[in-house]
């Protein structure tokens, strides 16, 4: 039955691996002795302080239970010539759940970078979040990051354990 799962898992991380438009998402799944890990990469989100989100009751976005939101404001999509575009901004996740119950993990040690084609290794500051209409069973690690048009190995580290996910970012429609 375990190999029947991780089979499922390899299955469905090659088949969401296609390029991704700024306006979509994906999600991709790895496990490790401990953890079932979903990285998911899609726009970027506004992101609330606890604070902000108890003033402004906000309907989207994220709302940070630790860290700061990273990678400018969301909705600017212009930039002075030869720089990247706000439009390349997208929202990387990690979701980190217990492999034997399922749960969320709310305080995992966390780190996920990215490697473009052109071999520059960027860290993604983490904050750790959830979704302000999924709740706190939406809990998960990342940040909103500027990601051109390209291929990307994404290394998360959990808690020591680490896994490798290969994703590729194409711009518009």
């Amino acid at each position: 039955m375990k190999a029947l799962g991780l089979l499922a898992c390899v299955i469905l991380t090659l088949i969401l691996a296609p390029s991704v438009r700024a306006d979509d998402a994906i999600k991709l799944v790895h496990q490790t002795q401990h953890y079932r890990l979903v990285l998911q990469v899609g726009p970027s989100e506004t992101m609330y302080t606890a604070a902000e989100a108890k003033a402004k009751h906000p309907i989207s976005g994220e709302i940070m239970l630790s860290g700061k939101m990273a990678g400018g404001m969301p909705g600017m999509d212009h930039a002075m010539p030869g720089m990247m575009t706000m439009s390349d901004l997208r929202h990387v996740e990690l979701h980190v759940s217990a492999r034997d119950s399922g749960k969320p993990v709310t305080d995992a040690r966390v780190s996920i970078t990215l490697t473009g084609d052109d071999k520059k290794r960027r860290a993604l500051p983490i904050a750790r979040m959830y979704g302000a209409v999924e709740g706190l069973d939406d809990l998960h690690y990342g940040n909103n990051m500027a990601l051109a048009s390209g291929a990307y190995t994404v290394d998360a580290a959990v808690n020591g354990e680490s896994a490798r996910f290969s994703v590729t970012v194409s711009s518009g429609p």
